[in-house]
């Protein structure tokens, strides 16, 4: 892991953001990438659905773009401190060899462009989780990066984090979306303190069972635990067991009820997404 990239705004939510992105930089040695978007035209993305959440950005934006807390200016501002803060220069391009650089970005467009643009040329994205019941800007930001980005994304809940990353819960149901998770979490799975796998119920599906992910872990030399619960309530185990495992960081494919429409989430994929306040890496296919 090498690239995290985080939208910016000037906005509490990009605070938090930022500071988790930095954190996870110190710790594995990454660049930290922020990228400030200026809703000033529209562009019809593929799936109908996906183009209204530009469409609503696009309108929330407008309405407030004279706020100067909401310029780009202000937004560089809020970054440039942020890695300050942290201990991060700001440097224009990356070259070999260097580590815990910060890079600035701006694009004219809308969190899909962006996603589409600079999500897959990063290792991961993070975003704070939208407000209960919010629209506009935060939700369609953290949707392209789902949807767009082919990249896991971060989604840290809208208060500070004491650690992320120490101790994991991977949440495991023999599904191809949950082993690629896996795969692109494992920088932070080497650097974690405690990696504990859950599963739900009997693994009776045609996909790995979970002494199969401990074997495929083991060859990265991640020590894990195993937590088997009765899958009956399989939201409700996740979120009981992150907490009684002190967990500060979830992994866990992002699952669509409909592909064709893409933005209708299955229901664990939601309520991890708009539900909880858990902090999870999450990754779409």
């Amino acid at each position: 892991m090498r690239l995290i990239l985080v939208p910016t705004a000037d906005r509490p939510e990009s605070v938090l953001a930022l500071d988790t992105a930095f954190s996870l930089a110190d710790r594995v040695g990454a660049n930290v990438a922020g990228c400030h978007v200026r809703p000033e035209r529209f562009e019809r993305s593929s799936g109908h659905g996906q183009f209204l959440l530009d469409v609503a950005y696009g309108k929330a934006g407008a309405a407030i773009a004279g706020a100067p807390r909401l310029t780009s200016h202000r937004a560089r501002e809020l970054y440039a401190g942020v890695a300050a803060r942290h201990g991060f220069d700001i440097a224009k391009s990356a070259r070999v060899g260097q580590r815990r650089r910060a890079f600035w970005h701006e694009l004219v467009g809308t969190p899909t462009r962006m996603f589409a643009i600079a999500g897959p040329l990063a290792d991961i994205a993070v975003l704070a989780r939208p407000k209960p019941k919010s629209a506009g800007r935060a939700t369609a930001f953290l949707l392209a990066a789902l949807l767009h980005s082919a990249r896991p994304v971060i989604v840290v809940p809208q208060k500070p984090l004491a650690t992320i990353g120490r101790r994991v819960l991977v949440a495991w149901n023999q599904s191809a979306e949950a082993a690629l998770a896996v795969s692109a979490a494992i920088p932070l799975l080497q650097c974690a303190e405690q990696v504990v796998i859950v599963s739900g119920g009997p693994e009776n599906r045609a996909g790995p069972k979970s002494s199969h992910l401990a074997q495929y872990l083991a060859n990265w030399d991640i020590r894990i635990e195993r937590v088997r619960t009765k899958g009956r309530n399989v939201e409700k185990e996740i979120e009981d067991t992150y907490r009684d495992t002190e967990s500060d960081l979830l992994v866990m494919g992002a699952y669509s009820r409909h592909r064709l429409r893409q933005l209708v989430f299955g229901g664990v994929t939601e309520r991890m997404l708009f539900g909880t306040d858990l902090t999870t890496l999450m990754l779409h296919r």
